[in-house]
């Protein structure tokens, strides 16, 4: 009889602590909502967790980029946009300064480009809101641009590009470097200059009366040359948002994903909780009935 009631004990401790572990798992699954609270739980499924996670983490990384590019291709947008209107004002001008009926107010003109040229000059040398130069290519910590003795504005950038990875297979291309944006204008003559070379030459012809000189045409291509810079940045632009809309998709699939894969089913939950409260009272109020019968034989 003792032996008997030794193994019973031990049979019931046993039962009694299996059933106090799963209730504890249930009701920690209830108070976190989570299916999984542990890797051992299902270490199979919480590997497939981990993996959906670290994409789930490199997609908000692609997306950190995209956000931060986008702020500075809409600096080098808005740097264009101005620069281009500056050199069709410049253009404009030129052609006003041309016309013997505008002979007298030749010096008025003049002042205007002058003011127009150090504004040209101030949008080549543009800075993002830490102080980095747009067009310096990877020399961002200096102007790109600067005027020599000879009042001619020479570029002192380097032609580097930056790109960051928006995917694991496509990069962004963050910036234009200043000397492809102002230094590389198609001539009528088949050559290539310098916008700014361009304007000079208008400000000097002008001044000294040679009209007939004028790079009109020349200033009319910059403009142009100027526009396809910015539609270049504008298709970096687009580019960005449309990845981002496909990242933005995949962070809610994958979102979706680990919830279905750690998400626990309450009512499925609660409804075992109680079914196995129940059965834990039950052992114990079988194991009182039986101790106390065992009680009783013993007395006997």
């Amino acid at each position: 009889m003792q032996v008997s009631t030794k193994i019973f004990n031990k049979q019931s401790v046993d039962t009694f602590s299996d059933l106090t572990a799963q209730i504890q798992k249930k009701q920690e699954q209830v108070a976190s909502g989570k299916h999984l609270t542990k890797p051992s739980d299902d270490p199979v499924k919480a590997a497939r967790v981990n993996t959906v996670k670290e994409q789930k983490a490199q997609a908000e990384q692609f997306i950190r980029n995209i956000d931060i590019s986008s702020v500075k291709l809409s600096l080098s947008d808005s740097a264009l946009d101005e620069a281009t209107n500056l050199v069709t004002r410049i253009y404009e001008l030129g052609i006003q300064g041309r016309s013997d009926t505008n002979a007298s107010g030749r010096d008025s003109l003049i002042i205007e480009m002058e003011g127009l040229l150090d504004s040209l000059r101030s949008l080549a040398n543009s800075t993002d809101a830490s102080g980095r130069s747009i067009f310096g290519g990877f020399r961002i910590g200096d102007p790109p641009f600067e005027v020599n003795s000879a009042n001619e504005t020479i570029f002192v950038g380097d032609r580097g590009v930056h790109k960051v990875k928006i995917s694991n297979q496509m990069e962004l291309q963050t910036s234009v470097d200043g000397a492809s944006v102002f230094e590389r204008v198609s001539k009528k003559d088949g050559s290539v200059a310098s916008v700014f070379t361009l304007v000079e030459e208008m400000i000097s012809n002008l001044g000294s009366g040679n009209v007939n000189s004028l790079p009109i045409d020349d200033l009319k291509n910059a403009a142009s040359h100027l526009a396809d810079q910015r539609a270049f940045i504008g298709a970096q632009m687009n580019k960005a948002d449309n990845q981002r809309a496909l990242l933005e998709n995949r962070m809610l699939a994958l979102s979706t994903n680990i919830g279905e894969l750690e998400d626990a089913d309450l009512g499925k939950i609660i409804t075992d909780l109680q079914g196995l409260l129940v059965n834990k009272e039950a052992a114990q109020k079988a194991f009182a009935r039986i101790s106390q019968l065992n009680l009783f034989d013993m007395i006997a």
